[in-house]
């Protein structure tokens, strides 16, 4: 629908859309929303999916159906909308929804009830009311209803002495790219699903699940390889034209300029529905781009830039890529990558903040990290050195951060030639490891991407804001 409507079109649209809306659910959200949904076509393939689980249950037939699509599509108001059309239609039923968290459980609760109080829903169904006496978030009921008409809970919540009659749905049961992607979380949010989700389904019970297709072992991937469904909806965030889906949502351009910047896995499973397994190199040499000294020396860098991963077990190395900032792009000009203890390690990094000239650094404060970081500041203070040194704790999942950030590293990061730098010194066993790296296992040591992925990390915090500071550095 056009931005330049015309108001008495468009209420003579919605009064044709209200009569028809209590036999069909597209036009109902067209009534109810008509300005949102108008310009999201691509929703009518939810919403008529949704029909096909509406007349399943009509006719007693169970109905398991999957849909899952790009961020921000509106998955979960049209979601909303048609477990209150369903409501409408069987006020005596009940409906289980479940999730990632509690907090979310409670904001999909209080829009679903706020859907059947508002007045262009009790056009269509006036006869729907709330229960006076059960109105809590965790589970309310309409006054025609055999039992509570809407409860759920979020993942690892409890769910006990309801039942879910009409529909059970999960919606988004992964808080985030690290739940998804690991096993453990995988296997629990699993087993929840079975012992406290599934439990609770009555009868001819119908099933609807929604979320991101994240890999084979998440729930959507496990029901999908056993054959439980009778129909996937996968909407992808770019055509088979290359195309945006949906305009509304976000531009081709945007998508095309995120895809760049995604790793490939991620891209696939978040955007376009595609769940792969990690394999392959994550950083090969063909993908990363390379530079030589003389071509950014005396250009004028906009700043210094610096990280170091701290060694927290023998085997591992202690990391610390420096560099350059010219526009978005980052020049690792010098890296600090030995096995050497901390009695060396400290007074080589203040050493390579002076010689660097960096103006900001983020030291990892696991495993000792924030004491190393403040014996560095002294000794950079010391030697008159005016760099900024923090020190930051980590507690997301390694793997999943390196990951993440893989595409942005790939983008915005240059490396030297490989004519640059020795062989056997810090620099060419950091690019040993960085391009050696694997997608999933095998992997001796992360320590080299570990580090790429704190300053790529840092550099997002900064904005690309990295400036230079003044100084005078001095050896000691």
């Amino acid at each position: 629908m056009s931005s330049n409507y015309n108001p008495e079109a468009l209420k003579l649209f919605i009064e044709l859309k209200r009569r028809e809306a209590p036999d069909d659910f597209w036009a109902f959200c067209l009534y109810y929303d008509p300005l949102f949904f108008a310009r999201r076509p691509f929703l009518k393939n939810v919403a008529d999916a949704f029909m096909r689980v509406y007349r399943s249950y009509s006719d007693n037939v169970i109905y398991r159906l999957a849909v899952s699509m790009p961020p921000r599509a509106g998955k979960s108001y049209i979601s909303s909308l048609f477990i209150a059309w369903m409501l409408g239609k069987f006020p005596q039923e009940s409906v289980m929804r479940n999730c990632c968290s509690g907090q979310l459980y409670n904001k999909l609760s209080y829009d679903t009830r706020n859907i059947l109080k508002s007045g262009r829903y009790q056009a269509v169904f006036n006869c729907v009311q709330l229960m006076r006496d059960k109105k809590n978030l965790a589970g309310w009921s309409l006054d025609q209803a055999r039992q509570v008409s809407y409860f759920g809970a979020g993942v690892g919540g409890t769910v006990i002495g309801f039942g879910a009659s009409m529909l059970a749905m999960t919606d988004d049961l992964y808080k985030s790219l690290e739940d998804a992607l690991s096993d453990t979380n995988n296997d629990k949010v699993w087993s929840w699903k079975q012992g406290t989700h599934d439990s609770r389904i009555e009868g001819c019970c119908c099933m609807i699940d929604i979320g991101t297709r994240w890999s084979a072992s998440d729930v959507l991937g496990r029901l999908e390889e056993s054959g439980k469904y009778n129909e996937i909806i996968r909407i992808p965030a770019l055509d088979e034209n290359d195309k945006s889906f949906c305009e509304e949502v976000h531009t081709t351009e945007y998508y095309r300029e995120l895809r760049t910047e995604t790793d490939e896995s991620i891209w696939c499973a978040e955007y376009m529905q595609e769940p792969i397994e990690a394999k392959g190199l994550l950083f090969p040499k063909s993908e990363l781009m390379r530079f030589k000294r003389a071509d950014i020396i005396g250009k004028g860098a906009s700043g210094t830039i610096g990280a170091c991963d701290v060694a927290d077990k023998g085997d591992d190395y202690f990391a610390a890529p420096f560099g350059d900032m010219f526009g978005d792009k980052v020049f690792i000009k010098e890296v600090v990558f030995t096995k050497d203890a901390v009695e060396v390690t400290e007074p080589r990094l203040a050493q390579a903040i002076l010689d660097t000239g960096c103006d900001q650094m983020r030291i990892e404060s696991n495993n000792g990290g924030r004491i190393f970081s403040l014996n560095v500041r002294k000794t950079v203070k010391l030697h008159k050195g005016k760099c900024e040194i923090q020190a930051r704790h980590t507690s997301q999942n390694k793997e999943t951060r390196i990951i993440m950030k893989a595409g942005w590293i790939k983008k915005h990061c240059v490396f030297l030639e490989e004519t640059e730098y020795k062989k056997g010194s810090d620099y060419w066993w950091f690019m040993k490891f960085l391009t050696s790296y694997k997608r999933e296992g095998d992997n001796a040591h992360d320590d080299a991407p570990d580090s790429m992925t704190i300053l790529a990390e840092f550099v997002a915090t900064l904005g690309l804001n990295v400036k230079k500071t003044k100084r005078k550095v001095g050896r000691g």
